[in-house]
């Protein structure tokens, strides 16, 4: 990590990205992303963990944040159709209920979505996935794997989506191997924690968000760490405590909001970030 006063800022150093995992709350990121790129910095590796592993995904193949929040946004105007729904619904064997304690698998919309939308592995794309008996982090890194897979693995939060089968092992959630990954990092990282839910929504919700949300705040459905070092890396504490990350009938006013205050937030912390030399300064930004 850089430790070179303000006005010996490097201006040629890369930096690693981290989005942590937090369901709907993705939005945050994607307003750290538009920051990011507002600032000019230059990313060597997205790491990704459950929708963090999807804005990940999509920032390694070389899509903006305009682009990605569009996607988000289109996704959450077809998110109340029960087809959609319908389609995640499976026959699960024995061994992969008791563990997911569901029917809903993220598989096939994976792997219909990942080819529809033009993806795929990258150099500079981790994707964190967790090891249902172990509860140790599972990789998926380089170009010699499958991204709907990855994808999937890394979302499918127990009690709600069914783990995947992937090498001998059944795959959950990363968020149950750690929330914000961030020690897979080979160099000083801007990472981006989306929280929790620590108090009631500001809207209404439907009754199964609502469900989610009282189980975030009171009794959570699995631990999750979320710890990152930040005598080496960068965390952004995003705001929305309001929101649980499974409140999936959030309205779009409030995804967008999440999205500017995202944007707002992360900008702020990395202006602060590299005036202290704790960041490489683009040289976009090295007047400022």
């Amino acid at each position: 990590m850089s430790t070179q006063p303000s006005n010996e800022r490097n201006t040629g150093q890369s930096i690693e990205v981290v989005f942590g995992a937090g369901g709907v709350k993705g939005y945050l990121h994607i307003g750290m992303l538009r920051a990011l790129e507002e600032l000019g910095f230059k990313i060597s590796k997205y790491t990704g963990v459950s929708v963090g592993g999807i804005v990940a995904a999509l920032a390694a193949n070389g899509w903006s944040s305009k682009k990605i929040l569009d996607l988000f946004l289109e996704s959450h105007d077809r998110s109340h159709n029960p087809l959609l729904m319908a389609s995640a619904i499976v026959f699960p064997d024995f061994e992969s209920f008791i563990y997911g304690k569901s029917v809903f698998s993220l598989e096939g919309p994976w792997q219909e979505s990942v080819k529809k939308l033009g993806i795929s592995p990258r150099e500079n794309l981790r994707i964190v996935a967790c090891d249902s008996a172990t509860k140790a982090a599972v990789l998926f890194e380089g170009s010699d794997y499958d991204l709907g897979t990855a994808l999937s693995a890394s979302g499918a939060f127990p009690g709600v989506f069914l783990p995947v089968r992937y090498k001998g092992m059944l795959l959950e959630d990363g968020a149950v191997f750690h929330r914000n990954p961030d020690q897979f990092c080979q160099e000083p990282a801007v990472v981006s924690s989306l929280g929790f839910a620590t108090k009631w929504p500001a809207e209404m919700l439907d009754w199964i968000s609502a469900y989610f949300h009282y189980r975030e705040v009171y009794f959570p459905i699995v631990k999750q760490e979320t710890a990152v070092d930040e005598s080496r890396n960068v965390l952004i504490k995003q705001q929305a405590d309001d929101v649980c990350g499974l409140s999936f009938g959030l309205s779009k006013k409030r995804c967008l909001q999440m999205y500017e205050d995202g944007y707002r937030h992360s900008k702020s912390i990395l202006l602060n970030a590299i005036k202290e030399g704790r960041l490489p300064c683009p040289k976009d930004t090295a007047e400022q």
